[in-house]
Formats: structure tokens, sequence, C-alpha cells
């Protein structure tokens, strides 16, 4: 064992301490000469009936330092009077011990893509997310379109999108996608609200789809052909890279296309603030984005959608962890 001990120990081991001796109640810890530091445990050697003067002046020649050659490990001298393999171990891994100063860093998923994931779902439960699962997730909204770049560019692990995964392709392709879209798979992990939201001031409470989809498409021009006042219609759209605006496309206007002088925002959000300030006005956006405040939900058939992830092919063990929580989450 002697001998496994001064294989192991190739270098020179130099314990040094600041301080006066190792009493019965304090742990001191050594260099370790790089071998890995050591702690000496005054309580733990107190707790074995030993006492201060069984080591001090006896077999250590000062009481604030500990020198140690790697021959004393072959002696009985110092810590191997008793550190032998008979009286106490003498294995060299447990004295010598690697501490990591470096804190260990997590794992980490980056989500790209809708802002209404991220709003609805993403930043509500992030926190929580990444307590449960250990994953760090790093999060860079834009818009649905720009999320699908993104990931088939391979600049995220998953594109967050508020669509089904069709209308999330085609949100890419105007957003400038034209990579192959094969082996792309969503996962549903939450489902939001889409509403449509006017000026306070406008009488209009309620439409049909049949007349919010004549509005968007130019069918419809003016406020008094549905009972408002004699205004001409603004219309207000989320980005055309948007999950949203392909959404009410596809469910609202049954793929017809928007009026031509329809006005797209840059970020979902300012739907609500443009119309807010624009007694002419109506867009259509998630409900995670109105301000109450500020605008007034049009009623009308609710008009329900997912809120996912899109990969290329499965999810890693740690996007499936995060993606488990968030719909655990998302439920509640």
């Amino acid at each position: 064992m002697r001998k496994t001990i001064a294989t192991i120990c190739a270098l020179a081991l130099a314990l040094t301490a600041g301080v006066a001796c190792a009493t019965h109640d304090k742990a001191l810890l050594y260099g370790g000469a790089g071998q890995g530091k050591v702690i000496f445990d005054g309580r733990l050697h107190a707790s074995k009936g030993m006492l201060c003067n069984d080591c001090h002046g006896a077999l250590f020649g000062t009481a604030k330092k500990a020198l140690i050659t790697m021959d004393d490990h072959e002696k009985p001298v110092a810590c191997f009077a008793c550190h032998n393999g008979t009286r106490a171990f003498n294995d060299c891994e447990l004295c010598h011990r690697k501490f990591d100063t470096k804190p260990a860093t997590p794992p980490q998923v980056k989500l790209c893509g809708a802002a209404s994931v991220v709003t609805d779902l993403v930043a509500p439960n992030k926190d929580a997310v990444e307590k449960e699962t250990g994953v760090k997730l790093v999060v860079d909204k834009s818009n649905a379109g720009k999320g699908m770049v993104d990931l088939l560019d391979g600049k995220c692990d998953a594109a967050m999108a508020s669509a089904s995964l069709d209308a999330t392709i085609g949100a890419g392709k105007s957003a400038g996608l034209s990579k192959p879209t094969d082996g792309l798979q969503m996962d549903v992990l939450a489902k939001s609200e889409v509403v449509f939201v006017v000026h306070p001031s406008n009488p209009v409470k309620r439409l049909t789809w049949e007349q919010i989809r004549d509005i968007h498409t130019g069918k419809i021009v003016n406020w008094k052909e549905v009972g408002g006042k004699d205004l001409a219609i603004t219309v207000y759209t989320d980005a055309k890279a948007s999950a949203t605006r392909g959404l009410i496309k596809q469910v609202v206007m049954g793929n017809a296309e928007y009026v031509d002088k329809a006005k797209a925002v840059d970020f979902v959000k300012q739907v609500n603030d443009r119309v807010a300030a624009d007694p002419s006005g109506i867009g259509g956006l998630g409900r995670g984005f109105v301000n109450p405040a500020e605008t007034a939900v049009v009623e009308t058939k609710k008009i329900e959608r997912p809120l996912g992830l899109i990969t290329v092919g499965k999810p890693s063990a740690d996007l499936q962890k995060v993606m488990e929580s968030l719909r655990k989450l998302g439920a509640k």
C-alpha cells in the first residue's frame, strides 16, 4: 500500500496553514502540493479520543506549519504515524480532494421566434422551468417566421410558434425562408386566444367572422356598414412573417389576401398601440397583448391557437425536459 501511495502521489506534498494549531473544534485546509487539498478535521480526530498534544510537539516540529515530503509517506512520522493503513486509512484520495472552483455551467436550450409564445407561456414560467429542469433558457423573441429561419440556420434549438406548423412555415417563407422543411415537427404545449380590438370610442362591439373577413379583405371599408360611425376602416396587422397574421388569414379569412391598405406593424404589441390611437382602427392579436385600458375587444366566435415549439427531428433530452415542464405549467 505504501508503494501505491508513492506512485500515485508523484509530487512533493507541502502542507501549509496560517493558524496556531489544529484544535478539537476546527477544520483546517492545507494546500496539498497540487495533488488536491487536504482537510484536517480537528473535530473528527477529537471524536476518536485524540488530543492536540498527541500530534503537536511529538509528530510536528512546529505549531504553525506542517511540511511533509514524499518520503514521509513511507515513514511512521507526521500524519503517517497513524495513517499507515492499519491504524487509519492511507488511501490518497481519502485525504487529497480535488475542488472545482468554477461553478458548474447548466445546460442551455435556446428558443427563438413567436413573441406570443414568450408572453403567454415562456416568460411567466421561465424561472420555474429552470428550477425544475436545471436547464437555462435563452430566449430570442421576434416572430414565428424569423424563428423558423433561425431554427433552420442552426441558431436555436427550437422555434416558438403560435399557429399550426403549416401556417408557421408560411410565415417563415414571408421572412425569406428557402431551406427545405422536411423533418420538422411541432409539439403543442398550451393554447391561447386571438382577439380583435377596436378603439374604445367605436360603438361596434360585436362582429361575425364573415364581417371580420370582409373588413380585412377590403370588401367592407366603412364602419357604418356594420353599425358604426361613418368612418373609413383602417386595418392593422402583425408583421407579414408573424404566425398570428397567418392564423387569422388561414382560419378567419379562408386564406384570402389582406386588403392592400392594411398597415403591418413591426411587433404584435404595436397592433394594440396603433388601434388605441386610431378611432378608425381594428386589429387582431393575442389576448395577452391587449391593454383593456386602451382598446376594446370585439365579441366574436372564439379563435383558439396552439402555443408550441418546432424542432428539426426529435427534441434533445434537455429540450424535452423543458417542453414537459412548460406543458405542465401552461396547463395550470
